[in-house]
């Protein structure tokens, strides 16, 4: 590689957006850049603001690399990094760890999921959605799993714990109905309960016939999801918040989830997410990644225990990769397909970078 380029972004969104934990008025991104020897430019977009840490610890570690030899770059920059194990450090070196597989895949004239081996060439997806806005109505709500369902797709998921439990439920029936029995549901806590809570609102959600209920409690309570996933019928899904395959061996080791989440922009790039998919498979494990639509299709497409891919439509107000780039990604009757396109099939638009840059490195 002969030059790095790290642009972080903020974009907001048009209505501030909640979780049952927080609130959301903007998304930030940082963009890396890795030009070859050849020419050949690999994109690498992680949510969060990490362009510092690129720049000052891990180009240094890449700068001169092979572009075929993802793995040797990992472990120059985990070792550079290690001591930060969780966090920024970890999110940064994913940033560059899926840029140089996107100039990788590039190189050999390959889709990623083809260079990766190409067990299918879709995967199953669901539309996610149903987060909490001031004022929105039951109705309102309804109306947005809808045009999941026009759109084809046959499961979704929505946010429970922003609100007392009575009302929550509520929005769950709302929402069970309207899909009908035979569409799949799938309910995301964001970290909201502690672990009796948890218990009572998953036994409370049961009756709606969920698929899972994911991250029910903190994301480091590995022994309180633990007795969560025990007690409940319903599958406990969790992970987007795990770093690296070490962290995940606790999470197995501990059966604090039934479903996996890895989100390979937050555990270590592409290299470290195919390690923590095999760990799981060798458990019998299934495999449902969180966000990174575009980068988890050609993931997902390459192993052998995926469930799904989470599908957020483009002109989603919460979602704003987006604004950032084009994709050859399509989603059609509740699939979504990778394209032909060499890499990632990802083009960046470079407008959108102009208006939303907030600073640059290298």
């Amino acid at each position: 590689m002969k030059k790095i380029e790290t642009v972080e972004l903020s974009v907001p969104l048009r209505r501030v957006t909640s979780t049952s934990t927080r609130n959301i008025s903007a998304r930030d991104f940082t963009l890396v850049r890795i030009e070859t020897d050849d020419g050949i430019v690999g994109n690498g977009v992680v949510y969060n603001h990490v362009g510092e840490i690129v720049n000052r610890n891990l180009a240094p570690k890449v700068l001169g690399a092979d572009v075929l030899a993802t793995e040797k770059s990992w472990w120059d920059m985990y070792r550079e990094v290690y001591r930060d194990r969780k966090g920024a450090a970890i999110r940064a070196l994913s940033a560059v760890d899926i840029s140089l597989w996107d100039a990788k895949a590039k190189t050999l004239k390959l889709p990623l999921y083809k260079l990766l081996g190409a067990r299918r060439d879709k995967v199953p997806c669901y539309g996610s959605g149903g987060y909490y806005r001031k004022g929105q109505t039951l109705e309102e709500l309804v109306e947005e799993v809808n045009d999941f369902l026009k759109r084809g797709l046959k499961a979704v998921k929505i946010r429970v714990g922003g609100q007392n439990l009575k009302a929550d439920v509520e929005r769950v029936r709302a929402v069970r109905e309207a899909i009908g029995s035979e569409r799949q549901l799938m309910l995301d806590a964001n970290n909201a309960y502690d672990v009796s809570s948890a218990i009572k609102a998953g036994k409370a959600f049961q009756k709606f016939d969920i698929t899972w209920f994911e991250e029910p409690v903190w994301p480091d309570d590995l022994s309180g999801s633990a007795e969560v996933a025990a007690a409940l019928d319903v599958p406990v899904a969790s992970g987007e918040l795990e770093y690296t395959k070490y962290g995940f061996r606790d999470l197995i080791e501990r059966r604090a989830a039934d479903i996996i989440q890895p989100d390979a922009e937050v555990v270590g790039g592409i290299s470290e997410w195919l390690k923590v998919a095999s760990m799981a498979s060798a458990f019998r494990i299934s495999v449902a990644p969180h966000w990174a639509q575009e980068v988890h299709v050609h993931l997902t497409a390459a192993i052998d225990n995926s469930l799904f891919v989470e599908w957020f439509n483009r002109e989603s107000d919460i979602r704003k990769e987006d604004e950032l780039y084009r994709s050859d990604v399509q989603m059609s009757e509740g699939y979504v397909s990778p394209g032909n396109s060499p890499g990632l099939g990802v083009e960046i638009k470079e407008d959108a970078i102009e208006a939303f840059a907030t600073s640059r490195f290298g």
